[in-house]
């Protein structure tokens, strides 16, 4: 006869007790705000109140990847067939300095961008979920020369727009 092992056995145990406890995954497909027949969503391009150009577009697009990594719901370009509509717009857009040298030159800027999120209903046009004043923001360092400026800020609007969408989407669909 075998003798089994003692951390085994508490692995074991632990597992059957964990089982029951109400224990459950964070993000799981069940627990977001979405009611079930919801399956198609159409995202409409994001409206940009800013005097930045483009941002809308990246945070949009942005969005649209987020959904399709999730693979529950397919996304679409148009309102036919959709379930369910989101929509959005950059409310706000700044870039601050937050760090300065000897002479007084700022060497470190913060970008920041808000916006809102709404998504309704297809069918009743009746309101899922919505967030207004989503603040997201990103640091970086001014590079020596001016033309380079405007290259990190680029980046830097495409860290937010990842870090943006990933954000809403979990938030709609984990319902945080």
């Amino acid at each position: 006869m075998r003798r089994i092992r003692t951390p085994l056995v508490f692995a074991l145990l632990a597992c059957w007790l964990l089982e029951g406890c109400g224990y459950a995954l964070v993000g799981r497909v069940d627990s977001g705000v979405l009611p079930e027949h919801i399956r198609i969503i159409t995202i409409v391009p994001f409206e940009n109140r800013t005097s930045r150009p483009e941002i809308e577009q990246r945070v949009t697009e942005e969005v649209a990847k987020e959904f399709s990594k999730r693979r529950r719901y397919r996304v679409v370009t148009e309102r036919a067939g959709a379930d369910a509509v989101l929509e959005g717009a950059i409310t706000g857009f700044r870039t601050d300095p937050v760090q300065f040298n000897e002479e007084g030159r700022a060497t470190r800027v913060e970008t920041v961008v808000s916006l809102q999120a709404t998504i309704r209903d297809a069918s009743d046009d009746q309101i899922l979920w919505s967030q207004n004043g989503l603040l997201f923001r990103e640091q970086w360092d001014i590079p020596e020369t001016e033309t380079d400026f405007f290259d990190q800020e680029t980046l830097a609007l495409d860290r937010i727009a990842r870090g943006a969408a990933g954000t809403l989407v979990s938030s709609l669909l984990e319902g945080f």
